[in-house]
């Protein structure tokens, strides 16, 4: 099979995955049933290391009164609660699977959703190469950091500004960039890649495509890259803590060049998730596999009650 074919074939794939595992799970929103609200749902930790997941119906400085998201109404004494916070996520059957709380980015790059203001998150790659993100507006997400490498900690840096256009349960587009400079010698320039990105389906299952352009910037002018890069990604959620994800590139200027493919599993926890893949290349030759992939992320700021 030739490498334009493999391109098509994948990106064919990709669009109709997701839709297909979102019909497959007999899974509905929280929001979209009267007992419960994304609102209004909160997650109620025990001081026994209990968690429940519900709306609160009434307090009182003595207790509270909860329905669960199975619908049992039950009275809980303030004693007992550890803490409270807001949340938001999908009823699969009778079982509440919390949100995946990276759902800003694939296994590397952006989607089309944004942080929302005041959230953010603190993320790794290989370790060596951290980032840190905030929601400065609900649409404009600011982030950056510094490798931790030796003798380059400090002297070199990214910054990843982000703009999400338009977001809606179904669909999001956003636009930014990835800038990398020398702070030794930040009059000489930076390069990097500026981008638009769109993303479709909800928080479980989604496509995303989007096309970058290279740039250099400098004191002598700029340049932009006459083709762009084409990225396509795809995220399905296989259980409560899984969730599965691809991210590929491709240079749409000589596209028999190849490109870079990637894809792997998502460890989803309350406030860190975890992915672990594998990245190969892809050309006329065949395929070259594979290098792992390693990534971290913890997220801060969730709205609390």
């Amino acid at each position: 099979m030739s490498y334009r074919r493999s391109l098509i074939t994948l990106a064919a794939l990709l669009l109709t995955v997701a839709p297909l595992a979102a019909q497959a799970q007999d899974s509905t929103p929280v929001g979209q049933r009267d007992t419960v609200t994304q609102d209004t749902l909160t997650v109620i930790r025990l001081r026994d290391g209990s968690v429940l997941f519900g709306r609160i119906l009434s307090e009182d400085p003595a207790r509270l009164r909860v329905r669960t998201v199975g619908g049992l109404e039950i009275d809980i004494q303030r004693a007992q609660v550890s803490s409270i916070a807001r949340t938001r996520g999908r009823l699969v059957g009778n079982e509440f699977w919390a949100e995946d709380p990276n759902g800003t980015r694939l296994l590397f790059t952006s989607t089309g959703r944004a942080l929302g203001k005041g959230e953010g998150y603190v993320s790794t790659y290989y370790v060596f190469f951290p980032f840190v993100a905030y929601g400065v507006t609900d649409r404009f997400t600011i982030a950056g950091g510094t490798p931790i490498v030796p003798g380059l900690i400090g002297r070199a840096f990214y910054l990843a500004p982000k703009y999400t256009i338009s977001e809606s349960e179904r669909a999001a587009y956003a636009i930014g960039a990835l800038s990398f400079a020398l702070t030794e010698d930040v009059a000489a320039g930076t390069v990097g890649l500026l981008y638009g990105v769109g993303t479709w389906g909800n928080r479980d299952n989604a496509f995303t495509a989007g096309l970058g352009w290279g740039y250099s910037w400098g004191g002598d002018g700029g340049d932009l890259s006459g083709a762009p890069v084409l990225v396509l990604g795809g995220e399905t959620r296989v259980s409560r803590r899984v969730k599965l994800v691809t991210e590929n590139w491709f240079y749409t200027g000589a596209i028999d060049q190849g490109g870079i493919v990637s894809g792997g599993f998502r460890f989803i926890g309350d406030r860190l998730t975890s992915d672990l893949g594998l990245i190969g290349g892809v050309g006329t030759g065949g395929v070259g596999c594979c290098v792992p992939s390693v990534n971290f992320v913890w997220n801060y700021g969730r709205k609390r009650r």
